[in-house]
């Protein structure tokens, strides 16, 4: 990360989350109050949540326990969508269920099958955006990315996550042709802008949208400063080291406007052991001649981009969504899509103590649930 030099990454505060699902919780009740296949998938719900909670204890008696709630939550999901093959919330549960424990390659097949009965459910684009990301396909994900936030355009999240997935993937875009880097990064900066925005008590989301003033060096310095300055203001009680960074960063924009007077007292307040390399380079750069300052318009302003951006202005609807539908039935020609048929399941605790499961597949001529699956061929 370009962000204010290199300053440690437990600084910072930034966590990505490609990897989790990302969504509002789901809602279980119709119009007429709760149903009883409604009833049936908060039960399983409860059952999944005590199962996450038990204790990573590596003792044969656990690994039993594990896998006879594990054998249990795959049996009431799959008897569930037998009986209820259309419902969307259901098969999104089991798909994070599913990727939770590390089974992603029958995951993303619950997805694709949500999307084709909802095309319009931005949580099924993430997932399917989070599995091509870590297959190593990020621009097939990125329209995938982009749908989530036209679907859901008030989601801070999905607006957070397009912001690192721009991040991490300036390069792959710009090699594509499908944007240059600076459209890359104002795209980047708007999208944790975005985020900032709509969710305005999430620290995460200010800290980033704070630090994408670095990563996109024509955005406006003097809003960059004041940024930064409010965002202590919002969230008072951070760490001394917290603060520290915070002040490396205005005093690192300050210099950016020649401003050295200012930015020396922000520098020595400064005394982390943690940020002693960033302190020195900065005041290195206190004590050098001011450099030449930047052009400015006739109107007196630094020249800095004005542009607001409009997310669809990247990718017009009609070819967009053509893509979005090649990229679907691509994954389904690939096979990713085939139905969970498994007859020994098996739980375990990884070596980071997180819970997954092996699934052995039945042979093909062994019987399967009721659960009609011609459209996952």
């Amino acid at each position: 990360m370009q962000a204010c030099l290199h300053i440690p990454l437990y600084l910072l505060g930034f966590t990505f989350f490609f990897g989790h699902a990302i969504a509002k919780p789901v809602a279980l009740s119709s119009r007429e109050g709760i149903t009883l296949s409604s009833l049936a998938l908060s039960r399983i719900l409860e059952k999944q949540s005590r199962f996450f909670r038990l204790p990573p204890k590596p003792t044969e008696r656990n690994d039993d326990e594990l896998t006879r709630k594990a054998q249990e939550i795959v049996a009431d999901y799959d008897a569930y969508l037998g009986a209820n093959p259309k419902d969307t919330n259901a098969l999104i549960l089991y798909g994070k269920f599913l990727r939770k424990v590390g089974q992603e390659q029958h995951a993303v097949g619950f997805f694709l099958e949500a999307d084709s009965i909802n095309p319009k459910l931005a949580v099924v684009k993430q997932q399917l955006a989070n599995y091509l990301i870590e297959e190593g396909r990020p621009i097939d994900a990125f329209p995938f990315l982009i749908m989530t936030i036209e679907l859901a355009p008030e989601q801070a999240d999905y607006h957070y996550h397009l912001g690192n997935f721009l991040f991490l993937f300036e390069d792959d875009l710009a090699r594509e042709g499908i944007m240059i880097k600076n459209s890359v990064r104002e795209f980047m900066h708007k999208s944790f802008k975005q985020s900032a925005n709509l969710s305005p008590s999430n620290f995460d989301y200010q800290l980033r949208f704070a630090q994408s003033f670095f990563d996109f060096p024509d955005s406006s310095k003097e809003l960059a400063f004041q940024v930064w300055s409010e965002l202590g203001q919002k969230f008072p009680g951070k760490s001394k080291a917290e603060n520290d960074y915070f002040n490396l960063c205005k005093a690192r924009i300050l210099l950016e406007l020649n401003r050295q007077a200012d930015a020396l007292p922000l520098l020595e307040s400064v005394s982390s052991k943690a940020l002693d390399s960033a302190k020195r380079s900065l005041l290195h750069k206190v004590k050098r001649k001011p450099e030449q300052k930047e052009e400015k318009r006739d109107d007196g302003h630094q020249k800095q981009s004005r542009i607001e951006i409009n997310h669809r202005f990247f990718i017009p609807d009609d070819p967009h969504l053509k893509r979005l539908h090649l990229l679907t039935g691509r994954i389904k020609e690939e096979k990713m899509l085939s139905e969970l048929k498994a007859d020994a399941i098996k739980a375990r605790f990884d070596e980071g103590n997180k819970i997954k499961i092996d699934l052995s597949q039945r042979s093909s001529n062994m019987p399967t649930h009721s659960r009609d699956s011609s459209s996952l061929r």
